[in-house]
């Protein structure tokens, strides 16, 4: 580890215990093993009838016996390579924890690699001799089937279904839109747009889960509860992806098994999933629930075809007693996990933001749970439905390290604290130098990194890319949430996550604000509820996001709580103009921006609320401060400091880049500059090399506001992410200082980039 890290990780008191060395006793497990032999010994001795344990769960419980007898060295279980299928979670305790002097590790036999599987492999595939009903004539003769074991019939429900570690199409219809019927306004809509029409103490809203569909895109399928709809709101930031409980052909209504995230709009656009009627292409696969059967249109013969269902959602749980005793200091290092089952929305869920991901709910792979100075080193998860790693409710001086997460359905790595409320336990913990890619594959709206409710965490030299949404997301509860909660005590989206007792207070001072919209309310006043600050950034290197949906962001915040820093990030090819790369949303508080570099953007950082951007290099990006004059209140401001904006000619490397955005921008009076920096080549209309464009708000401490000229950038440093000037650079008189970001991102590297 460098030392920068090092004493930023000590600066937030997040330093990583880590033995450089392990010694103690060891356990050892291996497929060929046999959970009737000791573990004590690498592989199998037959003359001793001893060898290695076969599963993680046995070599646990002889590890908890080890403990109880009294800790006096640490202990480490090696994995042997191979694969383990794993049926049942496996959930560590408290009486599993280790020490700081005497921590417990599950590591990788060195040179080997254990992979963990919650899938069951499919073979007994057969010609199917009598087809479904609503099978296209396309398909007709092509379909192979395969049944699941008698004893999963009606319980296991397959949702994601690989070829080895590609993800098959399941049948999806065409894109489809809701028919133009409209049903009753429920205002399942977000908060801030209905607060004017709700009442605080009226009851609960009923919403609606019908929806009018054309012509004969559904039918009353006898399978219906095996069908899912994914729609997507005319909203861009999200998808959802829910069951259907019923059709009904004479009324052309569909009704969902689920709230959606916000009511089904005409014209809302969807698409039908899982039914044999659009099971119409070579590759696509249906699952019947009730028969327990698996009908597949392979590409080729299915003998060589190595077919996966993912049956188990949760692998690992570390969980300690709420209150009472967490797990400490158990360790995990270069295990492989893969094939989890992707989440599906149920009744009593919780959402976060937008339902972006699930409020404590084991849908991830690796789970930590009311657990403290736990690792997980060089580990990597792939090829799964659901989200990689979770961090719930109390969570503490944890690390994610020099980790790959890839091909995930949902979120890539999940910090979670409570909900609203003064009980905050979710902090100062470490996710540093991590692969993160092709994160959100089935849930669109995942992003890499979700920050909810947790706070003076450590996101460090991660690099993160091809993703259909934000990047990296840092949030918590909107204030309308909390002061219409009983209205609304029926919306997933954070509400059953309140802790009434300790919010009522803060709810009282909301309503005496008075204020005339979001955009006016004062933050300050429920700080004590918003757990997401004090949050350092920093060396991430974030590119190509946004690829699917829009409005959104590389990295973004929302009613976060104060004083995050977005330190040294490096973003990079992000392509649409549906959003900016950092966005302060609504309800965010005061955050602190230094040494970002943004290459080739439409916008720069889209502002809500006040910041201060200091020695950000925005180079070829149109308009660097969109936004802020709409939503800031009288008394808040942007202040740019000793900030670069640089427009790359256009025979360059960057032909994207044209000020006449920028320059309108200037005109926002609740934009403060202190000795910046504009240029372009050419220049905009009657400007000339060192004309001062905006004086100084405050000529004691900076020679201008904004000045034009040319910063003498060398451009082939640039190419190594090194941002330095020539000699006689007038960026040196305006504290302009040089950035190398040579060193961004993370090192760790994946086999399937």
């Amino acid at each position: 580890m460098n030392a920068q890290y090092l004493m930023s990780l000590f600066l937030l008191g997040a330093v990583p215990t880590i033995p450089l060395t392990v010694t103690g006793e060891v356990f050892y497990v291996s497929p060929d093993g046999n959970d009737a032999w000791s573990g004590t010994l690498p592989e199998a001795n037959t003359a001793k009838n001893d060898g290695p344990v076969a599963t993680l769960e046995r070599a646990r419980q002889l590890v908890r016996s080890r403990i109880a007898r009294g800790l006096t060295a640490p202990i480490t279980v090696n994995l042997r390579g191979g694969e383990y299928q794993l049926d049942k979670t496996v959930v560590f305790g408290p009486e599993d924890s280790g020490t700081q002097k005497c921590p417990i590790t599950y590591q990788a036999y060195p040179g080997e690699r254990p992979v963990f599987t919650g899938a069951k492999k499919l073979s007994n595939w057969k010609p199917c001799t009598e087809e479904p009903p609503g099978l296209p004539k396309v398909a007709s003769g092509k379909l192979w089937c395969c049944d699941i074991p008698g004893n999963l019939k009606g319980v296991w429900n397959i949702t994601t279904l690989y070829d080895g570690l590609t993800l098959l199409p399941r049948s999806r219809s065409p894109l489809l839109k809701v028919a133009s019927t409209r049903v009753k306004d429920d205002f399942n809509a977000q908060p801030k747009n209905i607060a004017n029409r709700l009442s605080r103490d009226q009851e609960p809203l009923i919403f609606t889960r019908t929806f009018f569909y054309r012509d004969n895109d559904l039918r009353e399928w006898p399978n219906v509860g095996d069908i899912e709809i994914f729609i997507r709101p005319k909203h861009q930031w999200l998808v959802n992806l829910l069951p259907l409980a019923k059709v009904d052909s004479a009324t052309k209504t569909a009704t969902l098994a689920v709230d959606p995230t916000y009511q089904v709009k005409p014209e809302n656009e969807y698409y039908v999933e899982n039914a044999i009627d659009y099971l119409d292409e070579p590759g696509e696969w249906c699952f019947v629930r009730s028969q327990g059967r698996l009908y597949i249109w392979p590409t080729g013969s299915l003998s060589k075809c190595d077919i996966r269902a993912p049956f188990l959602q949760e692998f690992i749980r570390v969980e300690g007693v709420e209150d009472g005793p967490p797990v400490r200091f158990i360790y995990f290092r270069g295990l492989t996990f893969q094939h989890g089952l992707r989440d599906t929305w149920r009744e009593g869920d919780i959402g976060l933001q937008h339902d972006w991901e699930m409020y404590d709910k084991g849908n991830a792979v690796l789970r930590f749970r009311h657990a403290e100075d736990c690792l997980v080193d060089a580990c990597v998860f792939k090829a799964s439905g659901g989200t990689g790693v979770r961090l719930d409710l109390h969570c503490q001086r944890i690390t994610i390290c020099n980790s790959i997460f890839a091909h995930l359905g949902g979120t890539g790595i999940l910090l979670s604290g409570y909900g609203a409320g003064t009980k905050d336990e979710n902090h100062h913990n470490a996710v540093t130098n991590n692969l993160l890619h092709h994160i959100g594959e089935i849930y669109w709206h995942s992003p890499a990194i979700f920050i909810a409710q947790s706070g003076h965490n450590l996101i460090s030299h991660n690099t993160i890319h091809d993703l259909n949404y934000n990047g990296m997301v840092v949030s918590g509860i909107r204030p309308h949430e909390l002061m219409y909660h009983k209205p609304l005590a029926n919306r997933r989206e954070w509400i059953g996550s309140i802790r009434l007792t300790e919010c009522e207070p803060y709810i009282e001072r909301l309503f005496k604000q008075n204020a005339p919209s979001w955009r006016e309310i004062n933050m300050n006043e429920i700080l004590p509820l918003l757990h997401s600050g004090g949050n350092r950034i920093e060396y991430n290197h974030i590119s190509r996001v946004m690829l699917r949906l829009g409005d959104g962001n590389a990295i973004y915040m929302s009613c976060m709580g104060i004083s995050n820093q977005v330190v040294r990030n490096y973003i990079d090819e992000f392509h649409t103009n549906r959003g900016s790369p950092m966005r302060l949303d609504d309800n965010a508080t005061f955050t602190y921006f230094e040494g970002n570099v943004i290459v080739g953007s439409k916008h720069g950082i889209s502002f809500k609320a006040p910041a201060v951007v200091r020695n950000n290099f925005f180079l070829n990006v149109e308009d660097p401060s969109i936004g802020p004059k709409p939503f800031l209140r009288e008394d808040e401001r942007i202040v740019f400091i000793s900030n670069l904006f640089y427009f790359l000619s256009a025979d360059g490397d960057g032909k994207r880049g044209t000020p006449r955005a920028f320059w309108k921008s200037l005109k926002d009076k609740k934009g403060i500059y202190l000795n910046c920096l504009f240029y372009s080549d050419p220049p905009p209309s009657g400007v000339t090399s060192g004309q001062v464009l905006i004086e100084s708000d405050d000529p004691e401490t900076a020679k201008v506001g904004l000045l034009f000229a040319d910063p003498l950038l060398d451009r082939e440093a640039m190419t190594q992410k090194i941002f330095r000037f020539k000699p006689g650079s007038p960026c040196e008189q305006l504290g302009i200082q040089p950035l190398d970001l040579s060193q961004v991102g993370a090192t760790v590297r994946d086999s399937d980039p």
